[in-house]
């Protein structure tokens, strides 16, 4: 066990990184791959909910999993319903032109002193679940813990790429940008902790908070991430979606069977 909060911490410390992506990575280059970087995370997010992170919270809470994965589903399409759509369309947005909004924050376009905080406030909300669901899935099982921080992984690179470039479009400077968006990243920290300590009050605790993690991942993947699949200017453009969706499934597949190979356990 003792490697176990050892382990929470690498992979909080690698999401956060990730977080960082969108001003240490060429923004020519992400533009160009922006797309098939979102279909990538949607083939890891389902692959990772299908293959690993829904059938160990059955393994540890029981058929009462499929419950909860429903109930955080419902709650995003609530939510999205009462409040507006928030579909992360990232194929369309250049991070090599900051002055294009981010579509996936449509709605928090305005004065930089409503976007700035209104966007940090809602990246360190989703940092702090991430963090929970990755503390969860390590605190069930190695196999998980890596499942869940691919997918967390996949899905923080684009949308972080995008934050970035809105944060760019307040005029904000590169350094300035950067250090607020590193600042948000600790909040996964609080949520891994909060886990491990809720995890030593409240039995099952694990269970639960991988089935909610489920239906967020699932939601995500398939109303957020997936329908870009559909949507390409060009043949070429859309076999790159293809690819990466399919690469992004593939390697939640090929890191699952590595692991259960190495620690002798059965799917």
């Amino acid at each position: 066990m003792t490697s176990t909060p050892l382990l929470i911490c690498l992979a909080v410390l690698a999401d956060g990184l990730a977080g960082l992506a969108g001003g240490l990575l060429s923004e020519r280059w992400m533009s160009r791959h922006l797309s098939a970087l979102v279909a990538f995370a949607a083939g890891a997010l389902l692959g990772a909910v299908f293959l690993d992170i829904l059938p160990e919270a059955v393994a540890t809470a029981g058929p009462v999993a499929f419950r909860w994965a429903l109930a955080s589903f419902l709650a995003l399409a609530l939510l999205e319903w009462f409040l507006g759509p928030h579909h992360h369309d990232h194929s369309h947005h250049s991070p090599g032109h900051p002055h294009h909004p981010h579509p996936g924050h449509a709605g928090l376009v305005g004065s930089p002193s409503t976007v700035v905080p209104s966007l940090l406030a809602a990246d360190a909300l989703h940092n702090l679940g991430d963090g929970a669901a990755v503390a969860a899935a390590f605190l069930v099982s190695p196999q998980a813990g890596v499942a869940t921080a691919m997918a967390v992984i996949a899905h923080e690179l684009p949308q972080e790429v995008g934050d970035y470039a809105l944060l760019r479009a307040t005029g904000l400077s590169r350094p300035r940008a950067l250090m607020m968006l590193a600042g948000v990243q600790l909040t996964a920290g609080v949520g891994a902790g909060a886990v491990l300590l809720g995890s030593k009050l409240v039995e099952g605790l694990e269970g639960i908070i991988l089935a909610l993690a489920s239906g967020t991942f699932l939601y995500i993947g398939a109303t957020d991430l997936l329908p870009d699949l559909r949507r390409g200017s060009t043949p070429q453009e859309a076999r790159g979606r293809l690819l990466g969706f399919l690469l992004g499934m593939a390697l939640v597949a090929v890191a699952g069977l590595a692991e259960r190979q190495v620690l002798g356990t059965h799917p």
